[in-house]
């Protein structure tokens, strides 16, 4: 077969063609840029468009008006409490510990004194509530104190000091004595209050309780008539409490009849509480009566210190409940004096004395 001749092209028609293509190129070109949106300038290379200083101060100003002002940065103030009277002890010379306690207190101080030099006027107000709580730890707001002295009847010489003693009070008379009656009386007329201190037999059968006591042997019915001649003998009183009785505290029978006579009488029981299984507290609820209860005994030892540190302990017996009520001893040499050296100190502490009908 014959061949086909190829058609060339021209070089006329070569160039007609590139001068369409370009032609047709650049319209295409001009129309995308002219059609094309404005490309927005780039902030930090992350797209953000970035604000004239004019924008910047106008939504600053709108944000602030938006926004509360941020709070100022608080300074952790560290204040210790140290009662004005004591003073801390310095570090001991050559002491290592002392020294890296020291040093390491240094930087601190130092991060803190801007802050402390600022609050001097807060520092100040805290110094004097510290102040305020260290008195007030000495304050008892109106605890009430009753001193219960037992053992009167012996002499009136043991009697005397008590009699003077610038507070009411309570003192209690052993029966059957030869000045029973004699120091009720001299009781009733220094404005004291009177009981009968009723003896009473010990768990240690060896111990003599003394005349007119209270035995394991008797009947209820015989409790009841010795009680009530040992209130006719120092009468009128206006309670009474146990003289030894350990024994007969923890029979409630035995001591359910000492108080049917104090609830017939009305008066006041005390149970001094010689035993620690008393059975009083469960007679008295029986029979619908209040009792008292000794919180401390003051004078087992005659040591003026020890005396002392058992007030102090009643003290904060009243300072919890409200009221103590601590006994002693007419004999006791000394008390009477400590007492009323203590009295002053104690009405400005805030203490209130009284006597036991001052309870009810």
């Amino acid at each position: 077969m014959p061949s086909k001749k190829r058609k060339q092209l021209s070089s006329k028609q070569i160039l007609m063609i590139t001068l369409i293509i370009l032609g047709v190129g650049t319209v295409m070109l001009v129309s995308s840029i002219l059609l094309a949106p404005p490309a927005e300038p780039l902030q930090g290379g992350r797209g953000a468009p970035e604000q004239t200083s004019a924008e910047s101060t106008s939504q600053a100003a709108s944000q602030s008006q938006a926004q509360p002002p941020a709070q100022p940065p608080k300074t952790e103030e560290v204040t210790v409490n140290v009662k004005p009277e004591k003073t801390e002890p310095k570090p001991q010379a050559g002491s290592q510990q002392s020294q890296t306690q020291t040093e390491q207190a240094k930087p601190q101080q130092s991060q803190t004194s801007s802050a402390q030099s600022s609050s001097k006027p807060t520092q100040a107000a805290q110094n004097s509530t510290a102040q305020n709580q260290a008195s007030s730890a000495n304050s008892s707001s109106g605890a009430k104190l009753v001193f219960v002295f037992d053992d009167a009847g012996h002499n009136l010489t043991q009697l005397e000091p008590f009699l003077k003693l610038p507070f009411k009070a309570d003192i209690a008379v052993l029966p059957s004595l030869p000045h029973s009656a004699d120091a009720a009386a001299a009781i009733r007329k220094a404005g004291k209050e009177v009981m009968l201190h009723q003896p009473m037999q010990a768990v240690n059968l060896s111990v003599d309780p003394g005349p007119s006591a209270i035995t394991p042997d008797m009947h209820t019915y015989e409790i009841e008539a010795l009680v009530r001649k040992n209130i006719a003998e120092i009468g009128p009183i206006k309670g009474l409490n146990n003289h030894e009785g350990s024994l007969i505290t923890a029979t409630q029978s035995a001591i359910g009849a000492v108080l049917d006579v104090c609830k017939a009488e009305g008066i006041f029981f005390l149970d001094s509480r010689t035993n620690a299984e008393t059975k009083a507290p469960q007679a008295a609820l029986e029979r619908g009566m209040t009792i008292y209860e000794r919180d401390i005994f003051l004078d087992n030892s005659q040591n003026k210190s020890d005396i002392i540190a058992m007030i102090e302990k009643g003290l904060a017996v009243a300072d919890k409940k409200g009221h103590a009520i601590m006994i002693g001893h007419v004999w006791s040499d000394g008390l009477a004096a400590i007492l009323e050296e203590l009295y002053p100190q104690l009405i400005a502490r805030g203490y209130v004395f009284t006597d036991i009908s001052g309870l009810k």
